[in-house]
């Protein structure tokens, strides 16, 4: 049985929430406000959880990097809110999303909002070269998460934009950023060099393995599972992994059918076309393959790990992100 990524860390969720709450504020104006639902109730955490773990991993404690690691999942929000703008995604974490409720100039100005916030808690406190080498770290990945965002809009119908394209547009978009928040807690907590690199290199290998695992749950899991619309890649005709593999795999007739889908055709609508390329995915093995690929990559963070004073929590990290359910 897996480990969810919120039991990991539950010590660390009633700190952050106020963390949060500190650089947002309460709701007082309608910015508050939509800033606010984008951030709760919370997702997993998952970002700012690494950054304090990584930070006690050597010898350092979760307090000295609260702010920093708020201030993480307050730009990682921003980035979802504008996703899901992107994406004309109605649904984040099984409701509304910021868009839907609030409008979508309104859903902008509170993505720019926590991002603004974001910066500002990075910067907050700390050794003044501890907190500007984190926090190079940190905006250097967001850069990359920009790229990678934009790469996915080009892509989009290409099935033979190739299994490593997509992984590059992985890295970039959440592996970055996940092997920053390791970097950035080992950075704050005055870990060494080797220790630094050696987190990173965990922390991407965990991003990876989490995105892997996110591409595979709109075929592996319901919508009130994931916490958001199963046909939203098939709608924006985005290959994902699992798909790209079954394309590699296919014979021609599937390969027909997999053009029809991702070339947006009218006859076929996104709830048939989930059904009909579920099969394809199945049968083609893509689905196990894809699977398969999440594990190799939590083995590789796991084995990254090696050494660290304390990285018990960090390994049920790498367990639960591999064999991840929501």
């Amino acid at each position: 049985m897996s480990i969810a990524v919120t039991s990991v860390g539950s010590t660390h969720i009633p700190l952050l929430e106020a963390e949060l709450l500190r650089w947002v504020g309460s709701g007082d104006s309608l910015l508050e406000l939509a800033c606010l639902d984008a951030l709760f109730p919370p997702g997993k955490f998952l970002r700012p959880i690494l950054c304090m773990e990584s930070a006690k991993a050597v010898g350092g404690t979760a307090d000295e990097v609260l702010a920093f690691a708020a201030g993480i999942e307050c730009l990682h929000v921003a980035s979802l809110v504008h996703d899901d703008i992107v994406d004309q995604d109605p649904v984040r974490r099984g409701r509304a999303s910021t868009a839907e409720q609030f409008g979508l100039a309104e859903a902008l100005v509170a993505g720019d909002g926590l991002s603004m916030a974001g910066i500002a808690a990075l910067l907050s406190g700390g050794p003044a070269e501890r907190v500007l080498h984190a926090a190079r770290i940190t905006i250097e990945a967001l850069r990359h998460m920009c790229q990678g965002i934009m790469r996915e809009t080009e892509i989009r119908g290409d099935l033979t934009c190739g299994v490593p394209t997509v992984l590059n547009v992985m890295r970039a978009k959440t592996a970055a950023l996940t092997g920053a928040a390791c970097q950035a807690g080992a950075i704050l907590a005055g870990a060494s060099p080797e220790q630094n690199q050696a987190l990173r290199q965990y922390g991407e290998q965990l991003g990876m393995a989490f995105q892997i695992r996110d591409d595979l749950l709109p075929y592996t899991a319901e919508d009130q599972t994931t916490g958001k619309t199963a046909t939203s890649d098939i709608a924006n005709l985005q290959p994902t992994l699992p798909v790209l593999l079954a394309y590699e795999a296919a014979d021609e007739t599937d390969r027909d059918r997999l053009a029809t889908v991702f070339h947006g055709g009218i006859e076929t609508d996104p709830v048939t076309a989930h059904r009909d390329l579920l099969a394809m995915l199945t049968r083609t093995g893509a689905l196990t393959k894809a699977a398969q690929m999440a594990s190799s990559c939590a083995e590789q963070a796991h084995a990254a790990l090696a050494g660290l004073p304390d990285s018990t929590r960090l390994v049920e990290l790498a367990t639960s992100a591999a064999d991840r359910q929501r």
